[in-house]
């Protein structure tokens, strides 16, 4: 539980959901989670989160800090990984929380 902890004191965090079979079923439960999650939180102003379908093998969702705050256990869940700077958005579309 601590791994997610840490992640929620950290930058920006990335979530890959690999392909196979129920690549879209994941990607469709974690947005859901995820703007579950930043409700639970008061739905804070400002906070977006980014998604990246240019891969046709993989989603890859970016989470800058306002919602690594908001997002409890569900990083961990969903083992996100804490991105050493803040990444370059040039390929990533707005996700609507």
């Amino acid at each position: 539980m601590g791994h997610a902890h840490d992640l929620a004191t950290m930058s920006w965090c990335c979530i890959i959901i690999p392909e196979g079979e129920r690549r879209e079923v994941s990607a469709v439960a974690f947005v859901a989670a995820l703007r579950k999650a930043w409700r639970d939180a008061g739905a804070p102003a400002g906070a977006a989160a980014f998604v990246n379908r240019g891969s046709a093998s993989r989603f890859t969702f970016l989470l800058p800090p306002e919602v690594v705050a908001t997002t409890g256990e569900l990083l961990g869940r969903y083992e996100a990984t804490r991105c050493a700077q803040a990444p370059n958005l040039r390929r990533y579309v707005p996700l609507r929380l």
